[in-house]
């Protein structure tokens, strides 16, 4: 399996893309960021798959007064969200950047690393709808082919130079015991999550 620190790095990379391509909406474009894993991944020799579905967070307020479960909707393809999935992993960027179009000022969250082999807290909801082994840029919508092969060959560009600190966040979102880890550390979003893990289940849209 990838390590967490090889996949630190592709998300590190993929992020700094994103924010040089799109500075006013980099942390919309899911879309882009799973191409731009999915890519660095498979030329390293990995066989990752970019996934089209439905997500959800807990999102929790810095003064921890509001709290609500948070998605996306994907203005650049048919699903509403993406991420890669490799081995048994699903990594994403997608909680990294909920707060920040959060509707109210939001506690920091991190990436994802996540280990389906464990059950994901009520806080968290992943629900695939594709599975795409090799996606095809030319199967893209024709204005976002040009702006995603440049974007690809930045991500690689980049992840060929040294990184200085090649960090993505605080901690990776891989178990349980991370979120509990960070929870025992002070972290707002994880002890949110592990409150909310006892609140009685609420409705979700899917």
């Amino acid at each position: 399996m990838v390590g967490a620190a090889v996949v630190e790095r592709v998300l590190c990379v993929v992020d700094r893309c994103l924010r040089g391509q799109f500075p006013d909406d980099y942390y919309k474009r899911c879309l882009y960021a799973s191409f731009g894993v999915h890519d660095l991944l498979q030329a390293m020799g990995h066989r990752p798959a970019v996934v089209g579905g439905n997500f959800l967070a807990f999102v929790v307020s810095r003064d921890q007064r509001q709290a609500t479960m948070q998605g996306y909707a994907s203005d650049s393809g048919e699903h509403s969200h993406y991420w890669v999935e490799l081995d048994g992993a699903i990594i994403d960027l997608g909680t990294y950047y909920l707060p920040i179009g959060s509707s109210f000022p939001a506690s920091e969250m991190q990436a994802m690393f996540w280990d389906t082999g464990y059950r994901m807290p009520k806080g968290l909801k992943y629900a695939p709808d594709a599975h795409y082994a090799s996606p095809e840029v030319a199967h893209l919508e024709p204005h976002i082919i040009e702006k995603m092969m440049l974007f690809l060959a930045a991500c690689h560009a980049r992840m060929a130079q040294p990184l200085v600190k090649p960090k993505i966040g605080k901690w990776l979102v891989t178990s349980p015991s991370s979120i509990k880890k960070a929870a025992i550390k002070g972290d707002l979003w994880a002890r949110a999550v592990m409150r909310y893990e006892s609140m009685p289940a609420e409705p979700l849209p899917f």
